[in-house]
């Protein structure tokens, strides 16, 4: 996919959103006209109760993201089937009113520990709930220079 921006670019929400052509109102937002999932990771106290950890390690790049869904448990139906189905997102973190866009992330796969893997977490009312967490990895294995800079920023 041909964007305007890069890895390590920060951008607006109407950049990104018109780029992928979807809605951005979601942590996982889908385009079937595009064939893209885009994620958007937001730091706590953005007004979601979920716990993503960024990862910056000499094996590799990559996230734990947390799957869709507020309240109560999470279920692997909808956008967090789609993600585990196609194994495949372009990431962005949120910080503020703009998008550090982080580019394209894989499930990782590894053969004894499931992907997605359940996890508790509290919801959004304060209650201990199952989300599904989704171990992702840059696509190239580790960070370009200007991303793994701007990452510092969180």
């Amino acid at each position: 996919m041909k964007l305007s921006f890069k890895e390590g670019d920060w951008v607006d929400f109407n950049t990104w959103t018109s780029e992928f052509g979807v809605s951005g109102q979601s942590g996982i937002n889908v385009s079937n006209a595009n064939n893209v999932i885009v994620c958007v990771s937001r730091e706590n106290g953005d007004g979601v109760p979920y716990k993503d950890r960024w990862y910056n390690h000499m094996l590799w790049d990559g996230v734990c993201f947390t799957g869709q869904g507020l309240e109560g448990d999470q279920t692997l139906t909808k956008v967090n089937r789609r993600l585990k189905q196609d194994k495949r997102a372009y990431f962005f973190r949120k910080k503020g009113s703009l998008y550090l866009y982080c580019g394209l992330f894989i499930l990782v796969e590894e053969r004894n520990n499931p992907n997605p893997r359940p996890e508790l977490q509290n919801d959004i009312n304060g209650n201990r709930r199952n989300v599904w967490m989704f171990n992702m990895k840059y696509s190239d294995n580790h960070y370009p220079e200007k991303l793994a800079e701007e990452m510092k920023k969180f």
